[in-house]
């Protein structure tokens, strides 16, 4: 007679019971299953029988009764014992396959390691040598030779009719805007300026010798040679062109480009672009003057670059094409020019020398206008105001006022040590001085200092003034540049 618990078809206990429609009789159900996919009948009656008609049994599971080794407590311990050797062995091998997966691990590890210093080092080799080759095709490609005789001593024509007619648009322009007090209302006065604190800073690998700034864009020159160009807080452009201290940085103007240029001790100027858009600049020029040069000045046309160099030379270069426009060679070998500065209106340089003397130059004419003599030491730095009736010059030691209007007097405005920069603000009425680690801000009116920063460790080295002098920008031997604001 079978039983409700075992399989009509094995005679064994059923784990998953089914019964059939056709017979009623119980089976297993992977058993029944099988077979009819195998006969598609009922193994008892012979009768079609379809899976459709077997229908699950719920009943609790079933625990299957202890083998006959079980039932006694010696074999149960021979059991338990056999159990616990197969446990220790399964641990030992999989303990030794552990050991063995983490050395394999660690050795993929370092392997994957040494792979990507390997990588890291080829890419490293790979970008510099691509940045070396970029840098020799733009110097075979774009560095002029200057020869001695290849340029006129005076500008030609049209360069001087553009000039001159420039300089009365500008000096007009100076004229309406000085009588009205609202143009001196949107510059900040002592009260502001004497709040202004550092808002921002750039840290450098080398140090700052010179710097320019337009728009949100500020360009700075370093010690050993280096290009670095900045936008509102990210380092946008980096460059080592030159292979000495880096005189001067100016941007300049002439089409919807960002275009500037440095000059070095190492006797060349570079001329640059920078797409804004990409964010990539290369050399499009390199100009050899063949003398160290000391000074720069972009006239307020935009394209025309004088430069003086420690040999006495000056010479002006147009920068859209580098072509020299005009070599003056009165003073070549005889004079040692260390700066230079150009009046507002354009139609007159500045020139200081190693000997404390102060030429100044009429570019149209072509001739010397005057020659100031007083300043103590070597001319470092030369500054005209927004008016154009005053010129400030440095030395190491002091800085003078000049006033043009009275030719050969002077006001000493300030006495100090390691005076580095001075920088008329864009309004003319102070004037800015680095001296050793301090900007000084004078009151040209007064002729006093009413406010003093002191926020780098070493030599401030040039100073600059935004636009309506919103912020302040200096930079130093301590590899700093601060942006001050209110």
């Amino acid at each position: 007679m079978q039983s409700w618990q075992t399989c009509a078809l094995s005679g064994e206990l059923i784990e998953t019971p089914v019964i059939s429609k056709v017979s009623g009789h119980i089976y297993e159900k992977r058993l029944i299953e099988k077979h009819i996919e195998s006969t598609g009948t009922c193994p008892i009656t012979g009768r079609p029988l379809n899976i459709e008609d077997l229908i699950e049994v719920k009943v609790s599971r079933v625990q299957k009764p202890r083998p006959v080794t079980a039932t006694s407590i010696p074999s149960l311990l021979s059991l338990l014992q056999n159990e616990w050797d197969a446990l220790l062995l399964e641990q030992f091998q999989l303990k030794q396959h552990l050991e063995q997966v983490r050395h394999e691990l660690t050795h993929a590890l370092y392997q994957h390691d040494a792979a990507c210093r390997v990588i890291a080092k080829l890419i490293k080799e790979r970008d510099q040598a691509r940045i070396e080759l970029a840098q020799l095709q733009h110097k075979l490609n774009h560095k002029i030779e200057v020869e001695a005789n290849n340029a006129p001593e005076k500008l030609s024509s049209n360069y001087i009719a553009e000039i001159e007619e420039n300089a009365l648009k500008l000096t007009n322009q100076r004229k309406v805007q000085r009588k009205q007090q609202s143009y001196f209302d949107q510059f900040p006065g002592p009260e502001i300026l004497s709040n202004y604190d550092v808002k921002q800073q750039y840290q450098q690998t080398q140090g700052g010798t010179s710097l320019d700034t337009q728009g949100n864009y500020v360009l700075v020159g370093g010690q050993a040679g280096q290009i670095l160009l900045y936008s509102h807080e990210n380092l946008v452009y980096q460059t080592q062109e030159h292979t000495q201290n880096i005189t001067s940085v100016n941007f300049f103007t002439f089409d919807e480009h960002l275009r500037f240029i440095s000059s070095s001790q190492d006797g060349n100027l570079n001329i640059y672009q920078f797409n804004s858009q990409t964010q990539q600049g290369q050399v499009t020029q390199t100009i050899n003057i063949g003398q160290s040069i000391t000074g720069v000045a972009i006239h307020p046309l935009g394209y025309i670059a004088i430069i003086v160099t420690n040999n006495g030379l000056l010479a002006y270069y147009n920068l859209k094409n580098g072509q020299q426009l005009s070599r003056v060679t009165d003073f070549e070998g005889q004079c040692q020019f260390t700066s230079v500065s150009l009046h507002p209106d354009g139609l007159l340089l500045a020139i200081g020398q190693t000997d404390s003397q102060i030429k100044v130059w009429n570019i149209v004419k072509n001739q010397l206008l005057a020659q100031f003599e007083g300043q103590d030491g070597a001319v470092t730095s030369l500054s005209f105001s927004e008016s154009g009736a005053n010129l400030a010059s440095s030395s190491n030691s002091e800085v003078n006022e000049w006033d043009l209007r009275r030719p050969g007097q002077f006001q000493k405005i300030y006495q100090g040590q390691k005076i580095g920069a001075i920088q008329y603000d864009p309004s003319g009425q102070f004037l800015a001085i680095g001296s050793n680690k301090t900007i000084h801000f004078f009151d040209v009116k007064k002729k006093q200092e009413f406010y003093k920063i002191e926020s780098h460790r070493d030599l401030v080295t040039s100073i600059r003034f935004g636009q309506l002098s919103k912020y302040i920008y200096s930079c130093s031997v301590d590899k700093l540049v601060n942006i001050y604001g209110n």
